[in-house]
Parts: structure tokens; C-alpha cells; sequence
């Protein structure tokens, strides 16, 4: 299992999260024409942990980046407390927080960024 299955599987379990977005939780992109609000997540980096012994990979430290996207500010950060929630529910804890927006489409963003470690 990837670290990215394991995110969604931790976001998808969210019944609160649910509630806001449905099923709409996509690594990369927001599929054309899905209704809002909804979570996109990608990973912005990795760190590698190995063995001293023989240097074999035993985990990854993933840094993932969570969006929440939505018509307004107020229902972006609505989602992404409800993301934040959803991951200390697993013992993750949001690392950052940032907002944005889209300047073509006016849609708000919130974003979490977490740590995530993936053993092998």
C-alpha cells in the first residue's frame, strides 16, 4: 500500500469530511465538472529512512500538501479543519497551513500540509 492510499483511506473515513465533500477526494487535480466543495492531495516531497546496517529502505517520511477547494473562503476552511481532523484522527498533525485562491475560476483554497510516515 502506498503512502497515497493510506491518506486516502484516513481522509475517506471521515464522516464529518463526508458530510462536506462526499466522495470527492482526488490526488492531483479535481476532475472537470465535479461540484464543489472537494480535496485534492499531492505529495511535495520525501525523505527516505533506511537500515544502518545494510542501508536497505525501511519507510518514507511523505510531506503531503491537502486542499480543500470551494466557492468561499468560509467553506474552504470549513473542509480543511474537517481534513485536519480527519488526520489526527490517525495520529497525523498538520505541520502548515495556507490559503489561496484561483484568480480564473475565483474558487477559495485552504491548505494543510502533514507529514506522513509510510513504513514498508
Amino acid at each position: 500500500m502506498s503512502a497515497e492510499t493510506e491518506l486516502h483511506a484516513a481522509l475517506s473515513a471521515s464522516v464529518a469530511l463526508a458530510t462536506l465533500v462526499d466522495t470527492r477526494i482526488t490526488p492531483d487535480v479535481i476532475p472537470e465538472g465535479n461540484p464543489l466543495p472537494a480535496v485534492v492531495y499531492q505529495r511535495a516531497g520525501t525523505t527516505a529512512v533506511s537500515t544502518i546496517h545494510d542501508g536497505q529502505p525501511i519507510a518514507e517520511e511523505v510531506r503531503f500538501q491537502v486542499s480543500a477547494w470551494a466557492p468561499t473562503r468560509t467553506a474552504a476552511d470549513a473542509v480543511a479543519d474537517e481534513v485536519a481532523n480527519a488526520l489526527a484522527v490517525v495520529g497525523v498533525s498538520v505541520a502548515d497551513r495556507s490559503s489561496g485562491i484561483d484568480p480564473e475560476s475565483d474558487l477559495k483554497s485552504a491548505t494543510v500540509e502533514v507529514d506522513w510516515w509510510h513504513v514498508f
